[in-house]
């Protein structure tokens, strides 16, 4: 599995936690995914596209996290899971590929980016490509989030060589 594109995905999260929510997370070993259920009670997704490369982003929270990411976020305690959840996870979406986005293009991945759409409960996600999901867990002291990335790099193979 390549892991080249993890790092953008983690080191991004991890910028915009600490300076929007200051809340510190730790990541574990990334994995496959086998099914389409969201790991969390609400998850953002963004479809990723580019002359070179197809897929897409998803980061699903579990309701103690992004009640406490929201609560820090807002400055407000936040008691359950509610529209402003939603929201927010929409616009972490949108930072999180930005940010991403960035650090990836130096890599070579070269993409647009579409809108977030978030998705309550466990409606399923779909990716925009057919290729591989890979989960990247995440703890935070008030509960797991998970960023899936589902990345089809049409270059791959001709880009190899020039490392």
């Amino acid at each position: 599995m390549n892991v080249d594109f993890i790092n953008p995905f983690v080191e991004s999260i991890n910028n915009i936690l600490a300076t929007m929510a200051s809340v510190s997370c730790e990541y574990g070993k990334p994995y496959l995914k086998d099914h389409e259920k969201p790991l969390g009670v609400v998850t953002g997704i963004i479809p990723m596209a580019g002359e070179s490369v197809r897929g897409s982003l998803a980061i699903s929270f579990s309701a103690g996290a992004i009640i406490k990411i929201s609560s820090s976020m807002l400055g407000e305690e936040i008691a359950e899971v509610d529209d402003t959840c939603y929201d927010l996870t929409g616009e972490l979406t949108n930072m999180l590929s930005g940010g991403a986005r960035k650090l990836l293009w130096e890599k070579g991945y070269d993409f647009e980016m579409a809108k977030p759409g978030v998705i309550r409960g466990d409606a399923e996600i779909h990716h925009n490509t057919e290729g591989p999901v890979v989960v990247i867990p995440f703890e935070t002291k008030a509960g797991p989030f998970f960023i899936e990335v589902a990345l089809s790099h049409k270059l791959q193979q001709a880009r190899m060589h020039h490392h």
